[in-house]
């Protein structure tokens, strides 16, 4: 290897895995020596913390360039530096390289605003991968030190005496106005440059699909709102996820940390099963090598494919989703797509008495395959869903109509794209904690 002056992995041919049984990659210093803690950090994120290969790479990635800041700083200065001296260098790297605004708060940590140079999640991975990456070192016993970028200082949230009915995470249990939740970083980013004025309006759906040129992103896009489903789980749908249901309103997916197992059930509409339809018979058809209809396609074959009869990637969907907003005069990413699935279900749930919007809160978790252990232990999946059934029925009229005579509807005025109604911050934050999430695309 040369030095190329960073911290970086190395991929290995084939042959040299099979002759040497290594792994994929090699992990090395700027100096050229091999970096094994940055391979047991990844090897730990997918054994340990059940990720995907793919989601422990994008954490492995967002640790290195620290690392090359500690050493290029000072070569003798690693990542096994005091506590103190690690969150000075960290308020470096959030300022000098990734443009970040740093304040010091009135409780002793520090919160971060993004800014133009880079995004909030962005921001988030690197913050929450080195958080990761700590706490695997310390596991393993090579950090002796607390974790740099856990918030130790909590007295007071101990003196509150919190009660809290649900996880936090699961964003589904309104916070009483004397508890609350403390920061657990020791740095907490701001999310100033994400507006979400469009998740609480009714009429997203309407105004987005209109503007899709092509049939199938059109129907893609219909299947993430009336589904709640992430990107790559739509894309990843396969002939045998939807026969296995019947070819009709609903198909088997995979869930984040799933490993390709089809673990949940997603949910559209009628019209959208017969439109899928006709995409398989006729768009797909002309663009399938074979000419291959519904009837002779395998199970194993993915339902949508670009004009080349490839598979269809989130990179491609992504290029075509930006032109359709460009169209729309909308800014919006497709995961809000999820986001916005899930306000309206709990816009729809405050019409409803206290046991039954707890009710229904359950069901959405159990629906949208929220995968804290603590939240689903507590439900019978297949009850829930069958609960959630009716709000999503409303929710998907919600989607082909742009508008619904339910309380759904009526709860919510008919607004303009320049007059969209902003969600409270409170909110926001529930919203965040439950549905921000990385897309693991490859």
């Amino acid at each position: 290897m040369t030095s190329l002056r960073r911290f970086r992995t190395v991929k290995l041919s084939d042959d040299l895995q099979k002759e040497f049984a290594l792994p994929v990659f090699v992990c090395a210093d700027p100096e050229s020596i091999p970096f094994p803690e940055g391979q047991a950090f990844y090897r730990w994120m997918i054994d340990d913390n059940a990720c995907e290969p793919i989601t422990a790479s994008n954490y492995l990635h967002a640790v290195l360039p620290f690392l090359t800041f500690l050493w290029l700083g000072c070569p003798s200065l690693c990542y096994a530096a005091p506590t103190e001296q690690i969150r000075q260098r960290i308020r470096d790297y959030l300022k000098e390289k990734l443009g970040c605004a740093i304040r010091l708060h009135r409780n002793g940590n520090f919160m971060v605003q993004a800014t133009r140079t880079i995004t909030a999640p962005s921001v988030r991975l690197f913050l929450t991968a080195l958080k990761r990456f700590y706490a695997c070192v310390i596991l393993k016993g090579w950090y002796t030190d607390a974790n740099p970028l856990e918030w130790a200082t909590r007295l007071a949230a101990l003196e509150r005496a919190f009660k809290l009915r649900m996880p936090p995470q699961s964003g589904m249990t309104l916070p009483d106005d004397r508890t609350g939740r403390m920061p657990e970083t020791y740095f907490c980013v701001v999310s100033g440059d994400w507006q979400p004025r469009i998740l609480d309006d009714p009429n997203l759906p309407k105004l987005l699909l209109a503007a899709c040129t092509k049939t199938r992103d059109r129907l893609i896009s219909r299947i993430l709102f009336e589904s709640g489903a992430r990107v790559g789980e739509v894309l990843g749908l396969t002939l045998g996820d939807w026969r296995s249901c019947g070819l009709r309103e609903r198909a088997l997916a995979t869930n984040k940390g799933s490993r390709g197992v089809r673990v949940k059930e997603i949910w559209w509409s009628s019209a959208t099963a017969q439109s899928l339809r006709n995409y398989v018979n006729e768009d797909r058809r002309e663009c399938d090598p074979q000419r291959r209809s519904l009837d002779n396609l395998p199970d194993s074959t993915l339902l949508f494919i670009t004009i080349k009869g490839k598979p269809y990637t989130y990179a491609a969907f992504y290029s075509n989703w930006q032109k359709t907003c460009q169209k729309a005069q909308l800014h919006v990413t497709p995961h809000q797509a999820r986001h916005w699935f899930v306000t309206m279900a709990l816009r729809k749930f405050e019409s409803l008495s206290e046991d039954k919007r707890a009710a229904a809160r359950e069901s959405l978790i159990a629906y949208v395959g929220w995968r804290n252990p603590e939240t689903l232990q507590a439900y019978d999946h297949h009850l829930r869903q069958l609960n959630f059934a009716p709000t999503h029925a409303a929710l998907t009229r919600l989607v082909e109509s742009g508008s619904d005579d339910s309380v759904l509807a009526r709860s919510a005025p008919r607004v303009t794209p320049s007059a969209m109604t902003i969600i409270s911050e409170t909110r926001t934050e529930w919203l965040t904690q439950l549905l921000e999430e990385e897309e693991n695309i490859v």
